[in-house]
């Protein structure tokens, strides 16, 4: 099943982006830390059933500095995705500067360099 994993700084949007693109119904509430865990929904595009997944947020931190919740962003980015959408909120009103948003994409995008980007099925889902 095509998997589109959602990542970036805790309190961006991921939550609320799962809830309007997909059957998914994660928390969202207005404060950072809400997702514990990985969050999924479905949706179909052309008939073709898709997995969109909520991830908890990533600080700008050291790898061994990262807890539990962070490691289950880092094992769906390894282990689901057939594209990784980084979410940024570049207002910095989710509490983590745009310096270290960007911070962290490019950290992902060394360390995943396979996965990130949007494959024509996800550009043609956010254009529709």
């Amino acid at each position: 099943v095509p998997t589109l994993v959602l990542v970036g700084a805790p309190n961006v949007g991921k939550s609320s982006l799962v809830r309007v693109l997909s059957s998914g119904v994660p928390d969202v509430q207005n404060y950072p830390f809400t997702t514990r865990g990985i969050k999924l929904g479905h949706f179909y595009l052309n008939g073709e059933r898709h997995v969109v997944t909520d991830t908890p947020g990533l600080l700008n931190r050291n790898e061994e500095d990262r807890n539990t919740m962070e490691a289950l962003t880092i094992a769906s980015i390894e282990h689901l995705p057939t594209s990784v959408m980084f979410v940024l909120d570049a207002t910095a009103l989710c509490g983590t500067t745009l310096s270290d948003q960007l911070a962290i994409r490019q950290e992902l995008l060394e360390r995943f360099p396979g996965p990130f980007g949007l494959n024509a099925k996800a550009l043609e889902l956010m254009l529709s």
